[in-house]
């Protein structure tokens, strides 16, 4: 059956097409606040974007040999039938990704711009309830995308209750623990050691996807800073602090900073977001460098903030160095950064190195420094 509003197959054809694909690798998209684009620009708006996005959808399942799907409403689907190998679905996820990006749609001379969420699963049964599920984790972090997992059944068994219980237990006991992972030059020289916040209880080591956006929703943040910096602050290594960009503008929490790692062989790892564009960012950063506190630009894809912000390092987004073999266009962009990063005398890192053939790849381009798994995993111990 064909959907009638966006002319492409529908979900009866999509279960059928499921059972019938040898390899099938499914992909569910829902358009973010669909609902409210509706409210906002009207029903006929609504079904003009629906179309107009089923039409694109369809183009891009062409050009990459998948199938494209109404699921309903505002819910769509493709699937494609492969084996599974990491790096070619790797480079599919981040095109997809790309593709799905700030889309640009006019109606009546109105610009409405949609962007999406990404359920992904790999797993030959019961694909579509796999795919659901890693899609709800996508909506509920504001994730683009989130594949299917053992780590997403656990974040669907966490409810907010449980973690802010957890949270208060851990900030009462102390069991807010700083994790280290080294960034290090190809001599195996350790630059600078990443604090990774984790919550180690009787049940294991936690990862801050499960609790961390609730801790800022619910008022844990600063505590669990306080304990941190409590744990860090006389380590006399070079560390680097995770820093969003909200947080220069928490005058409690920016003070904290200052006060605690003045003179103390600290960089903060400023994330790439778009808060960054706010006038007074600079005077911000100008004031932790009179501190001594060194600043590195984290997740750059791109060379806005590295020509226009005042930093120290520049950390590569990971998507970019897992596709330096595959995809001639995350070479040029790196390729383009390093040159910046080189022209303003900044230290550029590539991360999210997890084997050996992304650091080749990654040693070519010239980076000065590396971080990831194939370095070794985050440990409790200083390394």
């Amino acid at each position: 059956m064909i959907d009638s509003l966006t002319n492409i197959p529908s979900y009866k054809v999509l279960e059928e097409t499921i059972k019938k694909t040898k390899h099938p690798k499914l992909f569910l998209i829902d358009l973010k606040n669909f609902g409210q684009l509706n409210l906002t620009y009207s029903d006929e708006a609504g079904d003009y974007i629906l179309k107009e996005f089923a039409s694109s959808l369809k183009e891009f399942a062409q050009d990459n040999e998948m199938s494209a799907f109404r699921v309903k409403e505002d819910e769509f689907a493709l699937i494609k039938d492969m084996p599974f190998d990491l790096t070619s679905m790797e480079k599919l996820i981040f095109l997809l990704e790309g593709f799905l990006k700030d889309k640009n749609y006019y109606f009546n001379e109105q610009k409405i711009t949609v962007n999406a969420h990404i359920g992904i699963c790999l797993d030959q049964n019961n694909l579509f309830e796999k795919a659901q599920k890693a899609l709800k984790i996508a909506q509920r972090e504001d994730q683009p995308f989130m594949t299917y997992s053992d780590f997403v059944n656990m974040l669907l068994e966490e409810d907010e209750e449980r973690i802010c219980t957890l949270l208060r237990e851990s900030i009462e006991d102390g069991t807010i623990t700083p994790y280290f992972q080294r960034i290090i030059d190809l001599e195996d020289n350790v630059i600078y050691q990443e604090v990774l916040i984790r919550i180690v209880s009787k049940n294991g080591t936690i990862s801050p996807k499960i609790f961390l956006n609730i801790a800022k929703q619910k008022g844990f943040y600063l505590e669990m800073v306080k304990l941190i910096i409590e744990k860090i602050s006389n380590i006399n290594d070079v560390k680097a602090l995770n820093i969003s960009c909200s947080e220069l503008f928490d005058e409690e929490l920016f003070s904290l900073y200052k006060s605690n790692f003045e003179n103390n062989n600290t960089i903060f790892e400023l994330q790439n977001e778009k808060c960054l564009n706010d006038i007074t960012v600079p005077k911000k950063i100008k004031d932790l460098k009179s501190k001594n506190i060194q600043i590195c630009l984290d997740n750059v894809d791109n060379t806005t903030y590295v020509k226009n912000l005042d930093v120290d390092f520049v950390k590569v987004k990971g998507n970019l160095i897992r596709l330096l073999k595959v995809d001639d266009k995350a070479v040029s962009t790196c390729k383009e950064i390093i040159s910046t990063c080189k022209e303003k005398n900044i230290k550029i890192i590539a991360t999210h190195i997890n084997s050996n053939s992304s650091f080749e790849e990654a040693k070519k381009l010239g980076f000065d420094y590396y971080q990831g798994f194939f370095f070794g995993e985050p440990t409790s111990k200083l390394n």
